[in-house]
């Protein structure tokens, strides 16, 4: 059997420097993990709203036939009140329609998710070059160096 081979778990050691190393990457990805759970429970959401807005029951709906068999059955005094009653609709209509150019509220939900997927991938890239750059000021000490060539 070789020297170098442990032969009791109790022999084998850790450094602080890499327990801390993994517990930062343990924190790093418990973080990302929950945001992105939140993030994907947010878009979940979005998405039942979005199917829920896209939904439009066309049962009660008249079609133009039915209405102009309707105008042909009303006698002439009713009139009247038809013009009345297509007013109110013509009003009803255009509300309608600027309703639907308006911008939806949950687009600025969107914004801000998009936005803090940005800063959480800035925040990653600035956690890996700090990585890096610990790796690269370690291995200018011997020891060090010679740790990681056998470690990694």
């Amino acid at each position: 059997m070789s020297d170098d081979v442990v032969d009791q778990l109790k022999k084998v050691q850790v450094s602080k420097l890499t327990l801390g190393l993994v517990g930062s990457i343990i924190a790093v990805s418990a973080v990302v993990t929950w945001n992105a759970a939140q993030v994907a429970s947010r878009i979940d959401q979005l998405e039942h709203s979005v199917a829920a807005i896209e939904v439009i029951d066309t049962s009660d709906l008249v079609t133009s036939a039915q209405l102009l068999a309707a105008i042909q059955a009303i006698p002439e005094a009713d009139l009247s009140d038809l013009s009345e009653d297509l007013e109110d609709l013509q009003e009803s209509v255009a509300s309608l329609l600027l309703d639907a150019e308006r911008e939806p509220e949950w687009v600025d939900e969107i914004e801000e998710i998009q936005q803090r997927l940005e800063e959480i991938g800035w925040e990653l890239g600035d956690l890996w070059w700090r990585t890096d750059m610990n790796e690269q000021a370690c291995r200018s000490k011997v020891w060090c160096d010679d740790w990681y060539d056998e470690n990694w």
